[in-house]
């Protein structure tokens, strides 16, 4: 009986053992991160839009930031591990308006799971549009001030009132945004040919130069998560309460560190098309850029050249803007011939390390603010016409003078 139970025993040990090393030779099936912690997996392409979708899904979601800080996400080159990371999410956000590279675009469109996670953040602020012309619009300026005035910002007309422009312009606190008026016909002026120049379509996609429209992407963001994760909704909505709070007390930051440069004084020259935004929003008129696109290895013409010099000598421009993500082989040379300062730092395409989004608006326009014109009688725009009409008499009294001679 000893020696039955015995051998009864070893077989049921082999028997286990067998099952051990069956089990090692069978492939583990892990589960996803979503699955395992019954979180969203939520993936953004940039630091930018991470900041936004992080503020509003919080402890709700698994973030994924697919570019890290400081890549400039016109030229960044997805990796073979983006791919899975991007099948991997049940939601995604990007800036779209063409922003991100063509090839990051085809990979989100092939790699996604499917074409309804994908969010165009872009297309819910409302964007504007880049400025007819580019570089263009330089040559025959001698009615430029005048086009600049009227153009884009009647609203800014006595800037003192900016509160009240805050309150009407796009906005009115982000209600009712979805009806995203006279937009609906966005798609068909994507890639606009005529809107030569640029090679990012016709809509400006740096709409985080205006916390207003900051505001409209929380909205769309908290939406979109809603729909995905409706058991969170309160949180959400919370959350997104909050970041729009925070947002509209940066919009009125904004406009007080603006109104300290006196309304003429409130134009600047840089180096890439980027601050349409607050240009629009704050009156910080942008004459001209010296890169004719997003690509800083584009160059410009010698037309073009002499146009921004001559821009700058007619509004008495007396400092270069360089942002660091597109700096210009030309400023250098710009700076030295034109006689004028060279102010670098403008960070304008992503975030930097552990920098959230109100650093780097607050950081930007400092910057800006300190460097523009302060004083209030620097009126040579009231004194151009004036000027340009006794360079005229000059001339046309030498005329005479040269016909009295040869009679």
């Amino acid at each position: 009986m000893f020696k039955k139970l015995l051998k009864s025993s070893l077989i049921i040990a082999s028997l286990a053992l067998f099952a051990c090393e069956a089990d090692e030779d069978l492939p583990i099936i892990e589960e996803s991160s979503s699955e395992a912690s019954g979180k969203l997996n939520v993936l953004a392409t940039t630091p930018m839009i991470g900041e936004y979708v992080d503020q509003i899904g919080g402890d709700n979601i698994n973030l994924t930031i697919l570019m890290p800080p400081e890549a400039n996400p016109h030229t960044y080159d997805p990796s073979p591990q983006d791919a899975g990371k991007i099948a991997d999410a049940d939601l995604i956000f990007y800036v779209g308006l063409k922003y991100e590279p063509a090839g990051l675009i085809k990979l989100l469109e092939n790699s996604a799971s499917s074409a309804n996670v994908l969010v165009e953040v872009g297309e819910g602020v409302d964007p504007i549009e880049f400025k007819e012309g580019g570089h263009d619009e330089h040559e025959g300026h001698d009615d430029h001030d005048e086009h600049d005035e009227d153009k884009d910002h009647d609203e800014h007309e006595g800037h003192d009132d900016h509160d009240e422009h805050d309150e009407d312009k796009d906005h009115d606190e982000h209600e009712g945004h979805d009806d995203h008026e006279g937009h609906d016909d966005h798609d068909d002026h994507e890639g606009h040919e005529g809107h030569e120049g640029h090679d990012h379509g016709l809509y400006d996609p740096h709409f985080w130069f205006d916390p207003i429209r900051v505001a409209m992407a929380a909205e769309l963001i908290k939406d979109k998560l809603i729909e995905f994760d409706s058991s969170s909704k309160t949180d959400y909505e919370s959350s997104a309460n909050t970041y729009i709070a925070m947002l509209n007390d940066l919009d009125k930051s904004v406009s007080e560190l603006v109104d300290k440069v006196p309304a003429k004084n409130r134009k600047l020259i840089t180096t890439h098309e980027s601050l349409g935004y607050l240009e629009s929003r704050y009156g910080v008129k942008v004459l001209t850029t010296i890169i004719p696109s997003l690509d800083s290895t584009n160059e410009i013409s010698p037309s073009q050249l002499v146009g921004v010099m001559e821009m700058i000598e007619h509004n008495n421009i007396k400092v270069l803007f360089v942002e660091s993500e597109a700096p210009s082989v030309y400023s250098e040379t710009i700076s030295s011939e034109a006689g004028i300062d060279l102010v670098t730092g403008l960070w304008v395409e992503t975030l930097k390390e552990n920098q959230s989004y109100k650093d780097f608006i607050m950081s930007n326009v400092e910057l800006i603010v300190e460097n523009l014109d302060h004083d209030d009688h620097g009126d040579h725009d009231d004194h151009d016409d004036h000027d340009d009409h006794d360079d005229h008499d000059d001339h046309d009294d030498d005329d005479h003078d040269e016909h009295e001679g040869e009679k």
